[in-house]
Formats: structure tokens, C-alpha cells, sequence
């Protein structure tokens, strides 16, 4: 397997940088990182073409119910790795980084929530 490329999520101001905004139509997997420990803290996928949106999710706060609130970060304190790939894939590829990183915010190698 390719090592994962780490990369910071945002500059100094807070503004999304333009490689995650490339991620618009993709889809594939994601990790999130802590920058300073480099301790795994969650592993997600999209599959539907929105790999930006489902990943730029986890800077602000959401829940789509009040009983399912989702992990959320600070831009500044994390990095974040993508491995691309086409839709049928993006699940394989999520379980597949949950199994090798075994991220904090997953429970059981499937979402946390």
C-alpha cells in the first residue's frame, strides 16, 4: 500500500487550502490526524463525488440529529490524508485505513456515532 501523504487542512488564517478544495467531485477515503503527536483520531469515507464536503465537515460543528453528534476538529491542530479513489471503493478504502491506523473516533473499524 502507498504511505498516506499528510497535509494541513488549513493555513495560519483558518482558509480550507486549494488541494482540499480539488477534492470537490472526488471520492475516496480520508484520515485526520493530531499534528503534534500523530495520533490517528478518525478515518471516513465518501463514495457520492463529495470527498471535499464530507471532509471539511469535521471543522465545524454538526450533528444531523441530537442523539448522533460527529467528531469535529480544529483546522489548526490536525493534518489530514486522502486516498483517492472511485466510488465502488471509498468503503474498502475507509475500512481498510481503520484496520492499518486504528483511528481514536472509530469504534468496532466502523463509524463512531
Amino acid at each position: 500500500m502507498k504511505p498516506l501523504v499528510w497535509r494541513a487542512p488549513a493555513d495560519a488564517s483558518g482558509n480550507f487550502l486549494p488541494w482540499l478544495h480539488a477534492l470537490r467531485n472526488a471520492s475516496g477515503a480520508y484520515a485526520i490526524r493530531n499534528r503534534e503527536t500523530g495520533a490517528v483520531l478518525y478515518v471516513g469515507e465518501s463514495h457520492t463525488g463529495r470527498l471535499a464536503h464530507t471532509l471539511k465537515r469535521h471543522f465545524y460543528p454538526w450533528k444531523d440529529s441530537p442523539e448522533r453528534p460527529h467528531a469535529t476538529f480544529q483546522r489548526g491542530r490536525v493534518e489530514v490524508a486522502v486516498r483517492p479513489c472511485p466510488p465502488a471503493g471509498a468503503v474498502g478504502a475507509q475500512n481498510n485505513l481503520i484496520r492499518r491506523l486504528n483511528p481514536r473516533d472509530n469504534v468496532n473499524g466502523t463509524e463512531p456515532f
